[in-house]
């Protein structure tokens, strides 16, 4: 996403939440009658709101993950676990959702694709798709182009459905004709509605995954926030006006409902421009409406399916779960066996054939998720008032050191509360909801106590290495790190942590380990080792020094160490350090591979060794009194 402008990065986030509309609409009509389009525009506060501190906090950490990312810089494991395991059923569920509405908005090609058989056919068919798509990780995201253009196709859709509804429905009498405040719909069933109408903004989590993949200024994050919090809650109830106008709440023998609720509840917005007058315009919409709707909905599955899939390798490489369901595929580099099973466990989901019963159950996940991320946010501002934030919560109120963001404290109350009534007035997704967490705690606490023999609450890490292949795990106590001021150093340093985290952590551990991070100044021999350099070599080195200490203190108990040293070479001056802190290993980043071949003579790199090992690393790897860890940094594009 680097790179991208403004409006093709809203696309791209917009893609991410703005496909939830074609199964979202139905559920909240069927209780919220007419007031769904006040029910979209409520929960679209909320919306906003929650898009103000994914953004502060995607922005600040930039790493995937969330709430839960939120919760582990800001709490402890144990919450990070939570929140993670909260929003796992979430996307479970988005992809049941989109996937069995795929049939359904297929119609206008065969009316017997909704039929049972067909309908969880067509479905799993979907989600095998989607899985083959993220296994050989031929995803959506790799290809902005081709997102984008689905964005952009996504939202025109809406926008038409809405411009074209208002010269063929335009009936603003039949939005409150059955209206009768607190009794139809009942203060009962607008709180139920209101909270599934969460299912609206499904796609949150997703879109903050873009965190690490997007590099704009804090502006464009500013402007991206307030139009997606703006925009995106207008369009959606403005469809739901426009649908209430096509096809009305009308009464019946057990009260006032629509069709949205019921016969049309698996394609809502098929059902909308199904009752556009005349009846041409109503078939040239169907028509678009399926070219549309169908390839967003698949792609919103296998979106999905790629946050499913690395919630739970975030969750295997912070030890929350057995590293062998992050496990990842040789060649492609993808946990494919979070996807297979996350695969198995979504055809499962579709069989009941439910859109009201997934709806609930992800209202459950979705409240108690987001609200662990609006709290994590408020107390980073007071942990760590001086961590920079790109992009800041506006309207603030000091306490002490720090400034609580109020947007943040309200919503938190907000979607708390929205917890509650989960909880009160959804009975299924109550039980389901408190069995899949009793379920997840259980799990996560026999397998740190029992297995990993570590606290519930520390963060313990292990190599991506790790995922990759069963090998030996090599755990070191003490670890040398020489860093360089290149954007390499953050990968090299946290690679170091984790391993001497791993090492804290496990039963013969018990102790601190340690990081000695060195930044090595080159003296020449014309000049003494202590003779006065150019002020910006040493202040490039206390940068360098600053970052990695910022990086490796990420890791509980590992001390970090920082040290400039000088010496005639590099290399020599860190075997020195090695020497002096009596290191147990090194872990040092490669050189940048050349494009110049034909070895030292042409000013290039000799075949007889890798590209990635150049004087310094090769000295190191030779002289070195202790195991040396190579991290060799990605070839250059083209």
């Amino acid at each position: 996403m680097r790179g991208l402008g403004v409006p093709a990065l809203f696309a791209a986030a917009y893609s991410a939440v703005g496909f939830s509309i074609y199964f979202a609409l139905g559920v909240v009509a069927d209780r919220g009658l007419g007031l769904t389009p006040l029910i979209f525009l409520a929960a679209g506060l909320l919306f906003g709101l929650t898009t103000l501190t994914y953004v502060e906090g995607g922005a600040m950490f930039r790493e995937r993950g969330g709430s839960s990312t939120f919760a582990r810089h800001a709490f402890n494991e144990l919450i990070a676990f939570i929140a993670g395991w909260a929003i796992l059923i979430d996307y479970l569920i988005v992809i049941a959702l989109a996937a069995i509405s795929v049939p359904h908005y297929l119609e206008p090609v065969s009316g017997d694709f909704g039929d049972p058989g067909w309908e969880v056919g067509i479905a799993a068919a979907v989600i095998a798709f989607v899985c083959v798509l993220n296994i050989y990780n031929v995803t959506g995201r790799e290809r902005q182009r081709s997102l984008t253009l689905l964005a952009l196709a996504d939202l025109g859709l809406q926008l038409a459905v809405i411009l074209v509804g208002l010269l063929a429905v335009m009936h603003p009498d039949r939005l409150t004709d059955q209206i009768d405040l607190f009794t139809n719909p009942s203060f009962r069933d607008i709180v139920y509605a209101a909270v599934v109408a969460m299912l609206a903004y499904a796609g949150i989590e997703a879109a903050s995954d873009l965190a690490p993949d997007i590099d704009v200024s804090r502006e464009d994050l500013r402007r991206v926030a307030t139009v997606g919090a703006i925009g995106v809650p207008l369009v959606y109830a403005g469809m739901a006006a426009i649908a209430l106008m096509a096809v009305p709440v009308v009464g019946g023998p057990h009260g006032p409902h629509t069709a949205l609720g019921g016969e049309f509840i698996e394609e809502p917005v098929l059902g909308v421009v199904s009752a556009y007058e005349p009846a041409w315009v109503a078939h040239t919409m169907r028509w678009l409406v399926a070219l549309v709707a169908t390839p967003v909905l698949i792609w919103a599955a296998s979106t999905s399916m790629l946050g499913v899939s690395r919630h739970i390798y975030t969750l295997a490489i912070n030890r929350q779960i057995p590293s062998w369901l992050g496990k990842l595929h040789s060649r492609t580099a993808t946990p494919y066996v979070a996807i297979v099973l996350s695969g198995l466990i979504a055809i499962g989901l579709v069989v009941p054939t439910s859109v009201k019963l997934l709806a609930g159950i992800y209202a459950f996940g979705a409240t108690l998720a987001i609200t662990i991320a609006h709290l994590s946010i408020i107390r980073l501002r007071v942990t760590k008032p001086e961590k920079r934030r790109p992009f800041r919560i506006p309207m603030g109120v000091a306490w002490g050191p720090a400034e609580l963001p109020l947007p943040a404290i309200f919503a938190a109350l907000v979607s708390a509360l929205a917890f509650v009534s989960v909880l009160a007035y959804h009975t299924t997704a109550r039980w389901v909801g408190l069995g899949w967490m009793a379920f997840g705690l259980t799990f996560y606490v026999v397998y740190r106590k029992v297995f990993e023999g570590t606290s519930l609450t520390k963060r313990i890490s292990v190599t991506e290495r790790a995922l990759t292949k069963q090998v030996p795990e090599i755990e070191f106590s003490n670890i040398l790190v020489p860093v360089f001021g290149t954007k390499f150093d953050d990968d090299i340093v946290a690679t170091a942590g984790r391993l001497a985290a791993a090492e804290a952590g496990t039963p013969k551990g018990g102790h601190d380990s340690r990081l000695d991070v060195v930044y090595v100044i080159e003296v020449p021999l014309t000049l003494p080792l202590d003779a006065a350099l150019p002020k910006e070599r040493e202040e490039q080195a206390r940068r360098a020094l600053a970052r990695a200490r910022e990086v490796g203190e990420e890791y509980e108990d590992v001390e970090v160490v920082t040290d400039v040293i000088r010496a005639r070479k590099v290399g020599a001056g860190i075997l020195e350090a090695a020497r002096r802190s009596n290191a147990e290993a090194i872990v040092i980043g490669g050189e940048a591979p050349t494009k110049i071949r034909g070895g030292g003579v042409f000013g290039g790199i000799g075949a007889a060794k890798p590209a990635e090992i150049g004087a310094a690393t090769e000295y190191v790897l030779k002289k070195a009194p202790c195991r040396v860890l190579l991290t060799a940094p990605p070839e250059p594009a083209g």
